[in-house]
């Protein structure tokens, strides 16, 4: 048996190598094929030219691959399992074919392969292309976790709450010459309908009502719009300071953080949104709180959860989150049994936060409504119900229905803004919620294809499609209207006109236009920024616990992907204050390298006593 060993470790050596050079000789050729189908093939010639190039290119690309990318990174993960690598390969691998499907590429012209019928060609063409794209990231992905230089943890005797008021002036005094421009806020319709609530005191559910009784309590203070959009800067620029602070902690270079500082504190998409009283406003500053709890806990390894003020504010955020939006329930709840399931052992703080959680949330939905009085919502609108409930519910022959059923995305006139043709009374009087289950299962089967269709062309652009050349982004703030027509004698009373007109232009130019806004406006790119974020930090930091530092904002794009909404921008607010926040993690060290004393006591908890060190 000690004879045959070598014998064994030697066989089991080779058959590894044959499968290694096998995996990437298939890997490899399949990377070129996007060559070779760029190629004509009219005639002997050029097929013969194609199938050189095409050969040529996959013995280039081998070595390529093995040298650059594999040989290169795989040595950089020497420590981590065989599951690990492997599982990096392919996840990288199915994210580039993702992507490829959802990024500007010009396929290949029918003409040049007309051996292939045109829709093959193109599926092949995006598999072959979205396959480099995924060694491009495995190997991007490596190369950055792997680069950043060590560095010792901020040790600051202050709490963090004190060391964020350096970043909270600044950033809310940015925002306050945006409030002087487009004084005294922005308002929408939407806006309007809780405006009214305030002054007459009669809470409708339609918009959620603890949002609005925000409203009436801060316009206490002073009946006027401003009054909200100094509360909302003022909350924005806590959050943001606090995240500022928090790099401080974890050893992010001091020029890195005042560069992100100064990015989102003068970009206009923030400067704006902030400004204009939407719900969307507070409820995204509630989800980047929440972002910033799941990084106090993934990078402290959950024991920053002992903390009793730790197991208060978490209950407290998520509650936020719930009755902000009603469809918050889906991220909040989603967000907190990943968060349950990744952390077991913090069975105590789990106990405790979803218990205040609970009290607070059915405390105030129950009692408190009642107490105020607070209706339900009998109208029918696009916020109330998706794609999926019209299709189950609209009743045959009505105007509501036939407009389902004449999806058709295959002419030449389509178009993905039919939210627009939907008015709530139509809703109200073509959709019956009361039809038979047998009724109901019969109508998604007859119009279920036609609506996936529509949503995998155009409900799922804005959220998970960068570019779109026939998408739109809509509510980029309100700089287009500023203040909608009101019976209230509120008006736009900007004390900078030209600053106001200068960005109102900038925000209209950079929005409508399709080879502007995928940077900007389109939460797409953003999404798969914070993605990656978490990609690099789990390969960094050897733990897929990492992973939940994206899956809010995952979580908020499938919400609205599945409830068929129209392409605002203000429902994904949320995920561009993540993505723009997470960057400075890229240039965070390790976890590992820190100490536990350090990350647990002084570097990362969240105190509000004046000296926090030991």
């Amino acid at each position: 048996m000690e004879k045959s060993h070598p014998i064994k470790i030697w066989q089991y050596n080779q058959l590894r190598n044959i499968l290694y050079w096998s995996s990437l000789s298939l890997l490899s050729a399949f990377s070129c094929i996007n060559i070779f189908l760029w190629i004509p093939k009219s005639h002997a010639i050029q097929v013969i030219f194609a199938w050189l190039a095409f050969i040529l290119a996959t013995l280039l690309f081998i070595f390529v691959v093995h040298r650059l990318i594999f040989q290169y990174t795989l040595l950089r993960l020497q420590a981590y399992s065989s599951s690990w690598k492997i599982g990096a390969i392919v996840i990288s691998l199915v994210s580039g074919v993702w992507l490829s499907f959802n990024i500007p590429i010009i396929s290949p012209p029918t003409n040049l392969n007309p051996f292939l019928p045109a829709l093959i060609s193109k599926l092949i063409y995006r598999l072959s292309t979205g396959t480099v794209i995924g060694l491009s990231l495995f190997f991007a992905s490596i190369l950055l976790a792997k680069s950043i230089p060590l560095s010792k943890p901020y040790l600051s005797k202050y709490s963090l709450l004190t060391s964020s008021i350096k970043f909270t002036i600044p950033i809310g005094l940015v925002w306050g010459v945006y409030l002087l421009a487009f004084f005294p806020g922005m308002m929408s319709a939407d806006s309007m309908a809780q405006w009214e609530q305030v002054i007459s005191g009669r809470f409708v559910d339609h918009h959620p009502a603890f949002h609005t009784f925000l409203l009436w309590l801060l316009t206490r203070i002073y009946l006027s719009p401003a009054v909200i959009a100094i509360a909302q800067i003022i909350s924005l620029a806590f959050v943001a300071g606090l995240w500022f602070a928090f790099f401080e902690r974890l050893g992010v270079r001091r020029w890195i953080i005042w560069l992100l500082a100064l990015i989102f504190a003068f970009t206009p998409v923030n400067g704006t949104m902030v400004n204009t009283l939407w719900k969307d406003v507070p409820y995204s500053i509630a989800v980047l709180g929440i972002a910033l709890i799941i990084a106090k806990i993934v990078f402290t390894r959950g024991s920053w959860l002992k903390s009793t003020l730790a197991k208060i504010m978490l209950g407290i955020i998520f509650v936020f989150v719930l009755l902000f939006r009603h469809d918050g329930v889906i991220l909040g709840v989603g967000t907190l049994l990943l968060l349950i399931i990744s952390y077991p052992g913090q069975w105590k703080a789990w106990l405790i936060s979803c218990t205040l959680g609970a009290i607070l949330y059915f405390g105030i939905r129950g009692p408190i409504y009642k107490w105020v009085g607070v209706e339900k919502t009998s109208t029918l609108s696009e916020g109330s119900l998706s794609l999926y409930s019209i299709a189950a519910y609209a009743i045959p022959g009505t105007q509501t229905e036939l407009l389902v059923s004449s999806i058709d995305l295959q002419t030449s006139d389509w178009n993905c803004n039919m939210w627009t043709n939907f008015s709530p009374d139509k809703l109200a009087s073509d959709v019956n919620r009361s039809i038979s289950p047998t009724e109901v299962i019969g109508n998604l089967i007859n119009r279920i294809p036609r609506i996936l269709l529509y949503d995998a062309r155009c409900a799922r652009s804005l959220g998970w499609v960068i570019w779109d050349p026939n998408g739109e982004v809509r509510n980029a703030s309100h700089v287009q209207v500023l203040v909608d027509p009101n019976p209230y004698g509120l008006q736009p009373d900007s004390k900078i006109p030209l600053l106001r007109e200068w960005i109102s232009n900038w925000v209209i130019r950079t929005s409508q236009d399709p080879n502007l806004n995928w940077f900007l406006w389109r939460p797409a790119l953003f999404l798969y920024i914070s993605v990656f974020i978490s990609a690099v930090l789990i390969i960094r930091n050897h733990s897929v616990r990492f992973g939940l530092l994206s899956i809010p904002v995952v979580i908020q794009s499938l919400t609205f992907t599945l409830l068929v909404s129209p392409p605002n921008f203000r429902y994904y607010y949320a995920i561009y204050l993540v993505a723009l926040m997470s960057i400075a993690l890229l240039f965070s060290p390790p976890v590992m390298e820190n100490t536990d004393t350090n990350i647990n006591q002084t570097n990362i908890t969240m105190e509000f006593s004046p000296h926090a060190s030991r």
